[in-house]
């Protein structure tokens, strides 16, 4: 058989043996699931599982579980009037400073504070954006210049930004918004191994997509290296819709859009 058709069908293999387990995760999230029981789900030793998880979604299992906990704690604190503490049990944490604080170290703000801005922003018109005139300009560190292709039915804002973890969360390192023909440059990056994304959200930019990502595309991923003024790493990006094999994706875009772009009303 060619080889070509093996590595494809080892592929789909690896990817639906994943898909089963994230699954499981979603069903069980508010339980202590260990690996071992993931591994048996997955149909793998621990050992195996947890490389042939981490080739599909970039992250080990347990980061993604985690992920997975606070995304559902995102939308459950947009779309619902649960308090804090219940939310916090419901997704699978012990305590409620364990929880916030994990919370605030992803998004930036706390799980009251994002509520709070959540229900307030719900009260404004769309939101149109366009890169400020300084955006990703170069400042003292180095420079990372790339290009983004977007489908050609999109049109809206794309966020390019450098993370120090395989998700996008928390605040980026380095950031900006691409041009019209999808160029960008990241600029004042400090040395140090950073993970390359990409998020486009479709104009006009409701206010609550702010808060939770749903439709967004995203691209990247990828490991880029800056060190004695040198890059190495793809900056070629290309934006498609999110797979049930993708880590959510933790931002607080009210933040990001400020620091690096002009929002309009």
């Amino acid at each position: 058989m060619d080889q070509t058709v093996v590595r494809e069908s080892t592929r789909r293999s690896h990817r639906e043996q994943v898909g089963r387990v994230i699954t499981a995760m979603r069903n069980q999230i508010d339980q202590p699931i260990s690996l071992r029981s993931l591994a048996r789900i997955g149909a793998a030793s621990p050992y195996h599982f947890t490389r042939t998880f981490r080739r599909v979604t970039g992250i080990p299992p347990a980061q993604f579980l985690s992920a997975l906990r606070l995304d559902l704690a995102r939308q459950l604190l947009l779309h619902s009037r649960r308090k804090v503490i219940d939310i916090c049990y419901e997704v699978g944490f012990n305590s409620v400073g364990s929880f916030t604080r994990r919370f605030t170290q992803a998004f930036g703000v706390s799980p009251g504070t994002f509520r709070s801005m959540a229900q307030a922003a719900s009260e404004t018109s769309a939101l149109r954006a366009e890169p400020h005139p300084d955006s990703g300009t170069a400042a003292m560190g180095d420079t990372i210049s790339g290009h983004v292709t977007a489908p050609a039915d999109f049109d809206g804002l794309i966020c390019v930004g450098l993370f120090s973890t395989p998700i996008p969360q928390s605040k980026p390192v380095a950031c900006t918004i691409a041009t019209e023909n999808g160029e960008f440059l990241l600029g004042d990056v400090p040395a140090g191994r950073w993970f390359l994304f990409a998020l486009g959200l479709q104009l006009p930019i409701r206010p609550r997509e702010c808060f939770y990502q749903e439709t967004a595309l995203r691209g990247g991923g990828r490991v880029v290296d800056v060190s004695a003024g040198e890059v190495c790493g793809d900056t070629e990006l290309f934006l498609r819709q999110a797979l049930p094999t993708d880590p959510p994706i933790l931002l607080f875009l009210p933040d990001l859009i400020r620091r690096i772009g002009t929002v309009r009303v």
